[in-house]
């Protein structure tokens, strides 16, 4: 007597479990399961009853990796010339700064005068003139920096005076 009983639960178990239209997991829900036992009341002139409850529960996200910023290519210089005009206590020189755009990942240049910024420009810029006032037996020095968000790659400095 026990066994017919036994399958009569189980097959009514089955059924209700089915009827209960029961999420499905996708491969990007990431979705763990858990369920919560069922409370079944089974009587002999009635199919057992009961309710069942589906608990879910998100694992910890997990970061992907991120791609591996690439550097710019080094500008090279192609050409700088400078003239000056000489005043008392030195001269205002007109620096004429030209370089190759070797890169086409940078973000942009940055033009460096005695290592102080003075001017951030577009990506693929070729050239800057500069106008400063140089003392008498002083030089300034000139670089040229490609850059992006994780790198910085520089020209070779240069360093020319008004005598």
């Amino acid at each position: 007597m026990k066994t017919p009983r036994l399958l009569w639960i189980s097959i009514s178990l089955a059924i209700i479990l089915s009827a209960c239209n029961l999420p499905t997991q996708t491969a990007d829900q990431n979705l763990v399961g858990t369920y919560v036992a069922m409370t079944l009341q089974a009587n002999s002139a009635q199919p057992p009853t009961g309710t069942a409850t589906l608990i879910y529960t998100r694992p910890a996200a997990t970061a992907s990796p991120l791609p591996s910023p690439i550097p710019p290519n080094t500008p090279a210089w192609l050409a700088y010339n400078y003239t000056c005009e000489l005043a008392d206590g030195g001269g205002d020189m007109t620096m004429n700064l030209a370089w190759d755009d070797r890169s086409s990942s940078e973000e942009g240049y940055k033009v460096y005068r005695d290592g102080q910024v003075i001017a951030t420009l577009e990506p693929n810029s070729t050239f800057y003139v500069d106008v400063a006032f140089v003392a008498t037996g002083k030089t300034l020095n000139y670089k040229v920096e490609a850059f992006t968000a994780d790198w910085q790659l520089s020209t070779s400095t240069i360093a020319y005076g008004c005598q």
